[in-house]
């Protein structure tokens, strides 16, 4: 029987199939909004649920050069951090019964008097309820800080804006801050990437920014493409369907089959989208699970890659079309596993997987192997 399991494992195994929809990531446009960011203060970088989508650990050692923190939202994420060798402080966002993380970098929040024991002698961030009404101590905020700055090591105290583009709600927020925090000696942030612009008149130490990072703001620089590979183009005629439900072509129609579908972020409900084909954008048909139908242009072939989002689609026409915001964008791509960490925007457009010769091969990539 020993013999039989050896000669199983002996026996050689198809290669695992891997969808052809990339992420690319440049972490010269993550440094350099970093750096536009970190003007203003000491900046934590907020890498919660996979860097936006962008990949935590990595954008972790992009960004330690400039960032002097980070920022994650769970015991969870920052073992990932501990165990990736960050060695700068991570602060956890949301708050825990007690700590289980035995690591001098970690900085735990404290929302309530109550929970303060369970953290003596560890480093802790309190969180103040200003308006949000999501986690903070309110009435008792002196409390908190009391008894927090007496039985745990108190790195900062802050808080968190609901709507910073509102001046009326956030300078009621700023107010209800400073005079809770006034006095009291500590580090200060409430300032994120949505108050950027109103920095001059935040209480801060620090600045806590995620969206901004990844270029999901104005003034800031985009840092992820989605591409995906054409796996089939047809000619449909005009009364033809062409994917699921009732609808059918009005026209003849050139269409393209494209690797991506709900299942890798792209989202199967919205307005009309468009992708980024041979030179033109040509407008979504159909999505489906792992892939989608798209009008293109008579010259597209089989491996012709597509711009799903980057400098032609980018994140906010396609927050507009679903009816969202681009932290959702971004995050729903997080589902891509195929990351590219690359500055050549050019490789963006040519970096296709090989089409296999031989009929019912899986497509395969060439050349040297992705790095990350």
């Amino acid at each position: 029987c020993l013999k039989r399991i050896c000669d199983i494992n002996l026996i050689p195994r198809p290669p695992i199939y891997k969808y052809v929809a990339k992420k690319f990531i440049d972490p010269c446009a993550l440094r350099r909004n970093a750096k536009k960011i970190s003007h203003t203060a000491k900046l934590i970088a907020v890498i919660k649920d996979d860097a936006y989508g962008h990949g935590m650990t990595e954008c972790a050692r992009i960004l330690s050069c400039v960032a002097n923190m980070f920022a994650v939202a769970n015991e969870s994420e920052a073992r990932s951090l501990l165990d990736s060798g960050i060695k700068k402080d991570i602060l956890i966002l949301h708050p825990c019964a007690s700590p289980r993380l035995n690591a001098d970098n970690v900085i735990y929040t404290l929302s309530s008097p109550r929970g303060c024991a369970a953290f003596e002698g560890s480093r802790t961030a309190l969180k103040l309820n200003t308006g949000m009404n999501r986690f903070g101590a309110d009435d008792y905020a002196r409390v908190l800080i009391h008894l927090g700055r007496k039985l745990t090591h108190v790195h900062s105290v802050y808080t968190h804006l609901r709507c910073p583009s509102d001046k009326s709600i956030t300078d009621v927020q700023y107010a209800r801050f400073e005079n809770a925090t006034k006095g009291v000696g500590l580090p200060r942030h409430i300032a994120a990437s949505g108050a950027l612009r109103r920095e001059a008149n935040a209480p801060h130490d620090y600045v806590r920014c995620g969206i901004a990072l990844y270029g999901g703001t104005e003034s800031y620089e985009r840092a992820m493409t989605v591409t995906a590979e054409v796996l089939e183009t047809r000619l449909v005629r005009a009364g033809e369907g062409c994917g699921y439900g009732t609808e059918v072509m009005r026209t003849d129609t050139y269409v393209a089959v494209l690797d991506i579908g709900y299942a890798q972020g792209y989202a199967r409900t919205g307005g009309r989208r468009y992708v980024y084909l041979g030179g033109k954008r040509c407008r979504v048909i159909a999505i489906c699970m792992d892939c989608m139908i798209t009008e293109c242009p008579k010259s597209i072939k089989r491996g012709d890659v597509a711009e799903i989002m980057g400098r032609h689609i980018t994140p906010e026409e396609l927050a507009r079309a679903c009816g969202t915001i681009t932290y959702e964008i971004f995050t729903s791509f997080g589902k891509i596993t195929d990351i590219i960490y690359d500055t050549d925007e050019q490789k963006r457009n040519t970096n296709a997987i090989q089409v296999p010769q031989k009929a019912g091969a899986l497509p395969r990539r060439e050349g040297k192997k992705d790095s990350g």
